[in-house]
């Protein structure tokens, strides 16, 4: 992750300070599916930028065919990817006043959509009894991505045959706010779970998924 981080430092260098978080930002779209009134998990889809995703697929497309292969999507894996679990994957899952991130993901791919760097992965929920009334809200802590929900973002799949499909809506929740350092360096990736003087509040916009009963 530092070998790419430091490939976006060339643009971050070239804004003015107010302007030194974010450095990167994505498209996130998710995929939640239900069993009954139970969710299995969801995926997560981020479409990067054309800087972020020009220096990704630069390094990591070692044969230049414009698609990664097996191997070139384990190193982007082990070299982009995998310590964001250090971020909580830029996941956020909230039940009531509880809020959590995944400890580990599954099925990661990398792929090229034109020209463009996309992540997927799946996020397990079995057994955590979600369903009924979470949120999810896809949110770099430290402020160096900024997240963007496009209008085809959610999606809800059911597979219990005469079950109703749950319903859902994008909500900001002004509860649980983010604090980030606005002028911290291209380097910085804190996360600050309380203010203090320089920081800046941000709140995540949040996914909100309930059964149609409720």
């Amino acid at each position: 992750m530092k070998k790419v981080l430091a490939a976006c430092a060339f643009l971050a260098l070239s804004l003015p300070t107010i302007f030194a978080h974010p450095h990167v930002s994505l498209d996130a779209r998710l995929q939640f599916e239900f069993d009954g009134k139970e969710c299995r998990g969801f995926w997560v889809d981020w479409t990067f930028d054309a800087f972020f995703s020009a220096t990704v697929i630069n390094d990591f497309d070692a044969n230049g065919n414009g698609r990664f292969e097996p191997a070139e999507i384990q190193k982007v894996y082990n070299g982009a990817f995998i310590n964001l679990h250090k971020y909580g994957f830029f996941t956020l899952i909230r039940k009531g006043d509880k809020r959590t991130s995944p400890e580990a993901v599954e099925n990661f791919s990398a792929t090229v959509r034109d020209n463009r760097l996309v992540y997927r992965f799946f996020v397990p929920l079995d057994g955590k009894e979600y369903g009924r009334d979470f949120s999810v809200a896809i949110f770099d802590k430290t402020y160096y991505c900024a997240v963007r929900y496009p209008e085809d973002a959610v999606t809800i799949t059911q597979s219990s045959e005469g079950a109703s499909s749950p319903v859902w809506a994008r909500e900001v929740n002004k509860t649980y706010p983010v604090y980030y350092n606005p002028a911290g360096a291209t380097t910085d990736m804190t996360a600050y779970s309380k203010w203090k003087p320089g920081l800046l509040t941000a709140y995540p916009e949040e996914i909100h998924v309930q059964s149609a009963s409720d």
